[in-house]
């Protein structure tokens, strides 16, 4: 499984975060700066990440939309969604799209490592 995480997030401190939280743990990382974006780079080769970080709401697409294509490009691929809404908000957005974990923000680094090294295995730290 591919230790690159794709993350998709419209605001630019959050995806940066989120970035150099995961790069510092050791993992490979690909900013989309909204869902049309992340769209595209699935669309290109979804078999390089082995997982997405997505916002729930973004400009262009949204996460349901990003789940969407997920759906029919990589069913397989783990998902994370990220969303300052409650889960139950957002769960009742996204239908019965397969997410693996919910992130609240504000979220904690150790949150965030947490879950995605409980998929992809701990990172090597940089």
């Amino acid at each position: 499984m591919s230790r690159r995480v794709l993350i998709a997030e419209d605001d630019r401190i959050v995806a940066y975060l989120l970035e150099q939280v995961l790069v510092d743990a050791g993992y490979t990382v690909l900013v989309a700066q909204d869902g049309m974006e992340a769209i595209e780079h699935l669309q290109a080769g979804a078999d390089r990440f082995g997982m997405a970080v997505l916002d729930l709401v973004m400009p262009r697409a949204d996460g349901a939309a990003v789940l969407g294509v997920i759906a029919t490009v990589c069913p397989t691929l783990p998902v994370i969604l990220s969303s300052g809404y409650a889960e139950d908000y957002v769960r009742s957005r996204i239908g019965d799209a397969p997410i693996v974990a919910f992130l609240a923000k504000p979220w904690r680094p150790e949150a965030l490592l947490e879950i995605v090294g409980r998929v992809l295995g701990p990172g090597t730290p940089t």
